[in-house]
């Protein structure tokens, strides 16, 4: 039986907004939407990316010196994919369960996504199958997520 199924879409260039909104945005947008193991994840995939992280001087402001960060779109697509994919695990469930952004950790297994719900007996749910998947482009991230109840 399905529980429920979810659906999320997010604009690549909004993303990159948030995350370049100050030098501390990317690691405050990390920090609030992943799990502990999906932080650990991203900050070694962040070293990996390091080299394509450019901070510049702006003046463009009232003349005051603010840096600015650059971020490329393997980060901003990292960051969205699981973002979307948090967005409709949530919907998919709601309202029998509310979920926060860090009760859900998002896996890549064989190249396809995998969603784990932490704690899911303690949210009244049990016995289900998360199916998931995501396509993206130049400029948009979509996921779809069904989740079924398998006690059946």
């Amino acid at each position: 039986m399905i529980l429920g199924i979810g659906i999320d879409i997010i604009h690549l260039p909004r993303i990159q907004t948030l995350l370049t909104r100050k030098p501390t945005s990317l690691l405050h947008f990390s920090k609030r939407i992943l799990s502990d193991r999906e932080l650990k994840e991203f900050n070694i995939f962040l070293s990996n990316q390091k080299k394509n992280l450019i901070i510049t001087k702006d003046l463009s402001s009232n003349n005051l010196k603010q840096d600015k960060i650059m971020i490329n779109n393997n980060i901003t697509k990292y960051l969205a994919v699981r973002w979307t994919l948090k967005e409709a695990a949530y919907k998919a469930l709601y309202p029998h369960c509310r979920l926060t952004w860090k009760d859900i950790s998002v896996n890549k297994i064989k190249e396809k996504p995998q969603l784990t719900i932490h704690n899911i007996n303690q949210k009244g749910i049990d016995n289900i199958k998360i199916h998931s998947s995501v396509s993206h482009d130049e400029k948009y991230v979509i996921s779809q997520v069904l989740i079924e109840n398998i006690t059946c």
